[in-house]
């Protein structure tokens, strides 16, 4: 009985199921084609469609598929740099060498460590080293003529980079001095700077300013106690005989713009002041000055696309002006290149880079 009434109502039972299909597949009838929805049949077939796919044909599904996760950076990067100068004067306000032509590579390799968008954006170890050679010979000894050398400096490098708040950047960097000079003891020191990126603020005129803290750990960075273990005691030092390890501090902007429709030109203007402690460069020829040196400078660098090599290579040229207002660093010339009192110098560099 039940059998003969299921077939006898078989068509209706039909037309309703389908009927019903159809209305639930209503509310999708406006993203999809009308003619698809026609059928039961197409109906069932469209409410078995994943949402994400109905009105674009598509669309979305693949371009979802076809979605790449960011690519790594390397793990490692190497910087390679020459530069060359018509003299060598040190950030301190040394100056090494002032005659002939000055040569100094700088090798630097980078362990990128970190890299995230959380409050540490990076983290960046790096290890390497700096030279000094110049076509002229300098003293190895202060205030004699001979010995000579022609390699005056080695420099090894250590430190760590880290980024954070998105716009700053905190470099601590270890450095030692392995002097050529015989009156120069080896000195080792720790510089911690802190930058910030203003790219944001000022667009392409940003300044970049930084704030940087220099201290010495063992022996004198620059010739200060030299005038000590040369000439004796001096009676313009008062208490300090022995100026001793010290610090200074260094503020400084580095502005730059890029030229595009120029292959990339970038004009940079780096200018700096330090103030250094009483004691950095020593009372041996008087008092000292709070403001140490202040600098201006003008750099312009390209990039060099038609190398096709492995690596970024790049070149650079520039020129800076250092004025002394600490009378000791003045007068401390003396002892270096020059062998006399210096109240302000110019030097001119250029370069070629790569970076890998």
């Amino acid at each position: 009985m039940k059998s003969t009434l299921f077939h006898r109502y078989r068509p209706y039972l039909a037309a309703g199921i389908a009927t019903l299909v159809a209305a639930l597949a209503a509310p999708f009838a406006s993203a999809a084609d009308p003619s698809a929805l026609a059928s039961a049949r197409s109906a069932a077939d469209a409410l078995r469609t994943p949402i994400t796919r109905l009105g674009d044909d598509g669309k979305d599904m693949k371009e979802t598929k076809e979605i790449k996760a960011p690519e790594k950076g390397p793990l490692f990067n190497l910087l390679l740099n020459v530069e060359f100068a018509d003299k060598y004067v040190t950030p301190r306000g040394q100056i090494v060498r002032d005659r002939g032509l000055t040569i100094q590579p700088l090798a630097l390799l980078f362990l990128n460590a970190y890299k995230g968008d959380g409050f540490i954006n990076s983290v960046t170890l790096l290890g390497g080293g700096w030279w000094d050679f110049g076509t002229s010979l300098v003293s190895k000894r202060a205030a004699t003529a001979y010995p000579k050398t022609n390699w005056s400096e080695f420099d090894p490098i250590g430190g760590v980079s880290i980024g954070f708040a998105k716009r700053f950047k905190l470099d601590v960097t270890y450095t030692s001095f392995i002097e050529r000079y015989k009156d120069i003891e080896t000195s080792h020191h720790l510089e911690t700077k802190l930058s910030f990126d203003d790219s944001d603020f000022l667009k392409a005129f940003a300044l970049h300013p930084y704030v940087s803290y220099w201290q010495e750990l063992e022996n004198k960075s620059t010739a200060a106690d030299v005038g000590q273990a040369v000439f004796g005691p001096s009676s313009k030092s008062g208490s300090h005989p022995q100026p001793g390890s010290s610090f200074y501090f260094e503020i400084g902007v580095d502005p730059s713009y890029t030229f595009a429709n120029l292959g990339d030109l970038k004009l940079e203007a780096p200018c700096r002041i330090q103030l250094a402690d009483n004691r950095f460069y020593g009372n041996y020829f008087g008092g000292s000055s709070p403001l140490a040196i202040w600098e201006l400078g003008m750099k312009a660098s390209i990039p060099l696309k038609f190398i096709k090599g492995p690596g970024h290579w790049s070149f650079h040229a520039g020129f800076k002006y250092m004025n002394f207002e600490d009378v000791s660093l003045e007068n401390m010339q003396v002892f270096n290149d020059p062998e006399k009192t210096v109240r302000d110098t110019w030097q001119a560099y250029g370069g070629i880079s790569v970076f890998f």
